[in-house]
């Protein structure tokens, strides 16, 4: 590993060694460099070119070049308190930036002036890795922005502490590799987009934000839009705050397109609000039609409401989040049952709902053994489910789903509900009873 210094004020040899002889700009400090290789920027440093700019980190996915912001004035080499968030990488006009190559940057700030897409690729290559932490991203132009996640084959980029601010309405984040977004207050900012995270083309995506701050998106925007064409994606926001008039994701176009999950995330000073959207319907925290001793974050009793769409069946049901409850029996029967409500005048079919048990069915492996109270098979009858008890905060018909096993093997047992009947609203408390 070798140390080299970069400040566009510097007017000496150019040669990196020291402040006085720094590289005047990092695409010049890194070409001919190693995996590895440290590039301390001064924190004066301003970067700008009126052209399409590549960087091309010279790490490698397991050791990435190392790039950090720090105070020249300070010590040498940089100790933790030279550490800053100042140094500016900027492009004028309409005019692009790339991210290429495997590197970490700290204290960065990224101003791209493109208004056409895209403006950031980030990383631009082929299996690349990319880290900004304590960085700042500024999209200045107005037209059809974007930032763009991903080569040819997939690329990572984690984002910490790395707001966005985007300077159109037509500005996303389309990813076709990985984005990992986490510990961001104000995470956007400047002209916040309608849809936010779009254009999964191609090979799909994966996205994960965890204690991010979108709540700058509010009423008309989106922040996963639906997929459309032939590819996927998977979004996952954890312990994130929202705006109360976001919509979270629009409805996927098509089988399999578009998982959307919101645990511990939304707009309420309240540590219970999640939601999955699916093709097949949607899930989300009811507080107002709950079942009485039901299910609780130990202050607020919570139930699910389940709404599927028209493209829910029996062959592809709307499947819910596992409800997990420890099992002690080995050996002997066991019966897990799940109270629900619903709007019709009679009980539910176990065509149109029923439970799935996943269990440790076999004393000598860890292999999941499945057991339902669903219809025996697709060509055999429709059966009411059974009758429920309790007291519900609304709605109208009581039920139970209840599937019986034999454990081999203390565990964790996994519920879920399976949701078939299209256009249809269910309220499940989500306790699990085994007797």
């Amino acid at each position: 590993m070798t140390a080299y210094y970069v400040r566009s004020g510097a007017g000496g040899a150019g040669t990196g060694a020291d402040w006085a002889n720094a590289y005047t700009t990092l695409a010049t400090a890194f070409s001919g460099k190693a995996a590895g290789d440290v590039f301390y920027v001064s924190e004066d440093h301003a970067e700008t070119q009126a052209s399409a700019m590549t960087l091309t980190g010279p790490g490698t996915i397991s050791n990435p070049a190392i790039v950090i912001c720090v105070n020249h004035s300070g010590s040498v080499p940089p100790v933790s308190a030279d550490l800053r968030t100042t140094a500016s990488i900027s492009t004028t006009g309409n005019n692009g930036m790339n991210l290429a190559g495997s590197a970490i940057y700290r204290g960065i700030i990224f101003n791209v002036g493109s208004t056409t897409g895209p403006v950031l690729a980030a990383p631009s290559g082929n299996n690349v890795t990319l880290k900004l932490i304590n960085c700042q991203i500024n999209l200045v132009g107005n037209g059809a922005i974007n930032i763009s996640i991903g080569g040819v084959t997939a690329g990572y980029l984690e984002l910490v502490n790395t707001p966005i601010s985007f300077g159109g309405t037509s500005g996303q984040i389309r990813c076709e590799g990985v984005l990992r977004w986490r510990d961001t207050p104000s995470a956007l900012s400047g002209t916040i987009p309608t849809n936010l995270f779009v254009s999964f083309s191609g090979r799909g995506g994966l996205i994960e934000c965890r204690g991010v701050d979108l709540s700058a998106a509010g009423s008309g925007k989106t922040l996963v839009g639906a997929i459309t064409g032939s590819s996927n994606a998977k979004v996952t926001f954890e312990d994130c705050k929202l705006n109360a008039s976001v919509t979270l994701a629009g409805t996927p176009t098509q089988q399999g397109s578009l998982f959307v999950d919101a645990w511990r995330t939304g707009s309420l000073g309240a540590n219970y609000q999640f939601a999955s959207v699916r093709y097949a319907g949607t899930l989300t925290e009811e507080t107002t039609i709950v079942r009485t001793g039901g299910a609780s974050d130990g202050t607020t009793p919570l139930a699910w409401k389940i709404v599927t769409t028209a493209n829910s069946s029996y062959y592809l049901p709307f499947e819910c989040q596992p409800i997990m409850i420890w099992n002690d029996t080995t050996g002997s029967s066991v019966t897990a049952t799940i109270q629900g409500i619903w709007g019709g005048g009679a009980v539910p079919n176990d065509d149109e709902i029923w439970i799935e048990v996943e269990y440790l069915g076999d004393a000598s492996s860890p292999q999941g053994s499945f057991v339902n109270d669903a219809k025996a098979d697709p060509l055999a009858a429709a059966a009411g489910q059974a009758a429920g008890s309790g007291t519900w905060g609304g709605s109208t018909t009581k039920f139970a789903l209840s599937a019986t096993f034999t454990p081999q093997q203390k565990g964790w047992i996994a519920c879920r509900v399976k949701c078939a009947k299209a256009s249809t609203t269910f309220y499940i408390d989500p306790k699990v009873t085994l007797t």
